[in-house]
């Protein structure tokens, strides 16, 4: 009886590993692929409330959305929402900062926007200044102590001045839509902890984010 002969030519073995090599070269391919589609399907965290005046939309932005929104992301000082005011019924509708609030529900603190372009990356530009007391145990976080705004001692303004003025909302009146951003000294804050309030002419809207 004849052996079959079990030997294999360097060409059979060479055009194995290239059809291999290729099949995993595939599968590479369609893994990244769909990394990058999950990673466009991602969702900010988005908060709306409404009333019978007016509708609003708030988004968190990530450090990433806000160095594409303005250049810059100011060392992550700052807690940014991507705000949308709707005025209901036509009617000419006051948008006043100082209605909107921020609150941490995990370490109650809470603040006001900024009301300036000037106040973020002007040549006087506040910086959020944070003390943080001893942890409990190792798995605790560090609890926060107190929060305080100092001046930026610098001889000129941050490149993103600019860019902000045109971003930031801003205090006026109007009829139609408008948007912008909303800069809160909150910093390391997750946004499932973040709750917006907005005092309108007739309640007190208050937002969470999912």
């Amino acid at each position: 009886m004849k052996i079959p002969d079990m030997r294999l030519s360097a060409a059979s073995l060479a055009h194995r590993a290239n059809a291999a090599g290729s099949r995993m070269s595939r599968f590479v391919f369609v893994g990244f692929a769909l990394c990058a589609v999950l990673g466009a399907d991602k969702k900010s965290p988005e908060g709306h409330g409404e009333d019978e005046s007016v509708a609003i939309t708030a988004t968190v932005l990530s450090p990433e959305q806000l160095i594409q929104a303005v250049g810059s992301d100011f060392e992550s000082n700052y807690t940014v929402l991507d705000v949308r005011v709707t005025p209901k019924g036509g009617k000419p509708y006051l948008v006043h900062l100082d209605d909107f609030i921020l609150r941490s529900e995990s370490s109650g603190e809470h603040s006001g926007p900024f009301l300036a372009a000037s106040q973020i990356a002007g040549a006087g530009a506040m910086v959020v200044k944070h003390t943080y007391g001893h942890r409990v145990n190792g798995d605790s976080p560090r609890p926060l102590e107190g929060t305080k705004l100092e001046m930026k001692d610098d001889a000129s303004a941050d490149p993103a001045l600019d860019a902000l003025k045109k971003k930031m909302l801003t205090e006026s009146t109007v009829t139609d839509a408008v948007s912008g951003l909303l800069f809160f000294p909150l910093t390391k804050e997750k946004p499932k902890n973040l709750i917006l309030s907005y005092k309108t002419p007739q309640s007190k809207l208050r937002l969470s984010f999912k």
